[in-house]
C-alpha cells in the first residue's frame, strides 16, 4: 500500500486509523499530532485515493509545510469535498497555499479554517471563493482576528455570493467598520441560512446595519450575536429588523447586557408581528421580570415559540433550574469540574467504575459510578447526562473517547481564559464558570438535606451574599489519591 511504502521511506511509524480508513469515505484523524511529516505521508497517500470524500484533521501540528502537502495533494485528488483543518496555526501563507489549488475547481462543499492564526490582512484570501464559489455551502473561519480591515473584505464578499448557506465568524474580534461591513453583506446576500458572528463587538454601530439586513435579507434562518455587547439601546434598533423578516427562525443573544426589562421589550415588540418566523431566542442566562413570564405565556398560546433565559425575579427556582440546566451542557465540562470538586484526575474517577478492568464503561457503569461518587445529580438527570456521553450509541464508552474529550476540554478552557481576558469577562460568565457553579449550588442543596440518602460532602462550601461559594480544602497529595486505584490502571495513562 503508497501509505506504507511512504512511511517505510520517511522512517515514521504508520497509523492503524489511516490504514483502517483509506478504504472509505471518511478519514477523521482529530488531535493526534501528525505534524508535516506525518501529514506528507498521507497527503501521498490520497494522492490516488478516490474514496474518501471527508477529511477532518483538526489539531494535528500540520502547519504551513503540511499545509503545503496538503495543496499539492488536492491538485490531483477532487474527490474530497469537505475538508476541515481546524486548530493547525495554517497562518496566511499555509491557507493561501490551498485555496489556491481548490478555488478554481471548484469541488469542495464544506471549507473549515478555525483557528488558523489568520489576521486582519488576511481576509483578501477568502475574497474570490467566497464571491466565485458555486459548490461551496459551508464555511467555518471562527477563532481567527479578521478585526476591521478582515472583516470589510469578508463583508463585500459576502454580498456577491448566493450559495453559501452556513458561515461562522465567531470569536474574530470583529467590530466597527468590520461588523457594518459584514452586515451590509448580509443585506443583499442571498443564500446564507445559518450565521455565527457570537463573539464579537457589533455592539450599537453593528446592529443598525443588521437591523437593516433583516429588513431586506429572505434567506436567513438562524442568527446568532451571542457576546457581542448588546444592550437595550442595540436593541432598540435591532428589533426593527426583526419585526420586518419572515424567514428567521432562531436568534442567539446570551451573554449580552440587555437587562431584564430588554428581555421583556423583546417580547412586546414581537407579540403583535404575525409574519414573522421566529420559533427560538437564547438569552442564556439573562434573568427576567414576572412580567416578561406573563407575556411569554400568553405568546406560547398563539406562537410555536421557545425562548431560554434564566431565573425569575423575585423568585427562588435556582436549585431546580441548576439541575435541569446542568444536564443540557457539554457532559465532558460536567464530568471535568465535577472531577475538580472531588479533587481527583478523570482517569482516578473513571477507573474507580471500570469495575471488570475492560478498559471499556457501558452505560450502567458509569451511571452506578456517579451515584457512588456523589454527583449531584437526580437519577433522571443522571441518565440523560451518561446518554449524551455515548455519542455513537454503542452504549459503551472507552479510555481513548473520554480522553480525546478530556484533551478537547483542556484546549477548550485555556482558550476560554485568553478569550475571557480579551473581551474582559469574568470566568464566572463563561461555559466552565456556569457549570463549576450550578455543581456548587447543588452541591450545597444536596448538603443541606439531600435528594439522596448516604450523599457525602464534596467540598465546603459557604453563602456568601446570596451566592454559594467554594472553600475547598488543600487538595490531595497525588500519591493519596491513587491509594483507592489500582496501580495496573494507573499505568496505562497519565493525565
Amino acid at each position: 500500500m503508497v501509505y506504507l511504502r511512504t512511511c517505510g521511506d520517511m522512517k515514521i511509524i504508520p497509523a492503524n486509523y489511516i490504514l483502517k480508513n483509506l478504504p472509505t469515505d471518511r478519514l477523521v484523524l482529530k488531535h493526534h499530532i501528525l505534524g508535516p511529516r506525518g501529514t506528507k505521508a498521507l497527503a501521498v497517500a490520497l494522492v490516488e485515493n478516490s474514496t474518501v470524500q471527508v477529511l477532518d484533521l483538526e489539531d494535528n501540528g500540520i502547519g504551513l509545510r503540511g499545509a503545503t502537502y496538503l495543496a499539492e495533494m488536492l491538485e490531483e485528488n477532487n474527490f474530497i469535498t469537505e475538508l476541515r483543518l481546524a486548530d493547525n496555526l495554517l497562518g496566511g501563507e499555509g491557507v493561501k497555499a490551498i485555496l489556491d489549488v481548490i478555488k478554481d475547481p471548484d469541488f469542495i462543499r464544506v471549507l473549515d479554517f478555525s483557528g488558523a492564526d489568520l489576521q486582519e490582512s488576511d481576509g483578501h484570501l477568502f475574497t474570490q471563493i467566497i464571491e466565485d464559489s458555486h459548490n461551496l455551502k459551508e464555511l467555518y473561519l471562527n477563532h481567527n482576528s479578521f478585526r476591521e480591515v478582515g472583516g470589510e473584505l469578508i463583508g463585500d464578499a459576502i454580498g456577491w455570493n448566493d450559495t453559501l448557506e452556513v458561515l461562522d465568524l465567531s470569536w474574530n474580534h470583529l467590530r466597527l467598520k468590520g461588523a457594518v461591513s459584514i452586515a451590509q453583506g448580509l443585506a443583499i446576500n442571498d443564500g446564507i441560512k445559518v450565521l455565527n458572528l457570537s463573539w464579537n463587538g457589533f455592539h450599537l454601530s453593528g446592529c443598525k446595519e443588521l437591523a437593516k439586513a433583516l429588513e431586506k435579507n429572505s434567506t436567513l434562518e438562524e442568527l446568532d450575536i451571542s457576546a457581542n455587547r448588546i444592550s437595550k439601546i442595540c436593541l432598540t434598533e435591532l428589533i426593527k429588523g426583526l419585526a420586518k423578516n419572515e424567514t428567521l427562525r432562531v436568534l442567539k443573544l446570551s451573554h449580552n447586557p440587555i437587562t431584564s426589562s430588554g428581555a421583556l421589550y423583546i417580547l412586546n415588540n414581537i407579540k403583535d408581528v404575525t409574519t414573522s418566523a421566529l420559533q427560538e431566542i437564547d438569552l442564556g442566562d439573562q434573568c427576567v421580570e414576572p412580567e416578561f413570564v406573563r407575556v411569554y405565556e400568553e405568546l406560547k398560546e398563539t406562537r410555536n415559540l421557545t425562548i431560554t433565559h434564566g431565573s425569575v425575579l423575585g423568585q427562588d427556582g435556582t436549585a431546580e433550574d441548576d439541575e435541569e440546566e446542568l444536564i443540557n451542557e457539554n457532559p465532558v465540562i460536567v464530568l471535568m469540574e465535577f472531577g475538580k470538586l472531588m479533587g481527583l484526575r478523570l482517569i482516578d474517577l473513571f477507573s474507580m467504575m471500570d469495575k471488570d478492568n475492560s478498559k471499556t464503561l457501558t452505560r450502567e457503569e458509569i451511571k452506578q459510578g456517579l451515584l457512588e461518587a456523589n454527583i449531584p445529580l437526580t437519577e433522571k438527570c443522571l441518565n440523560k447526562l451518561v446518554h449524551k456521553l455515548d455519542t455513537d450509541g454503542d452504549g459503551e464508552i472507552d479510555y481513548g473517547e473520554l480522553m480525546a474529550g478530556k484533551e478537547i476540554h483542556r484546549r477548550k478552557l485555556t482558550q476560554t481564559i485568553m478569550q475571557s481576558r480579551d473581551q474582559q469577562l469574568l470566568m464566572e460568565e463563561t461555559e466552565f464558570g456556569r457549570v463549576r457553579q450550578r455543581l456548587l449550588n447543588l452541591t450545597a442543596k444536596h448538603r443541606r438535606g439531600g435528594m439522596r440518602s448516604g450523599f457525602s460532602t464534596i467540598a465546603g462550601l459557604k453563602n456568601i451574599g446570596g451566592k454559594i461559594v467554594e472553600t475547598l480544602p488543600t487538595p490531595p497529595k497525588a500519591s493519596e489519591r491513587r491509594k483507592s486505584v489500582s496501580a495496573k490502571l494507573l499505568t496505562q495513562l497519565e493525565i
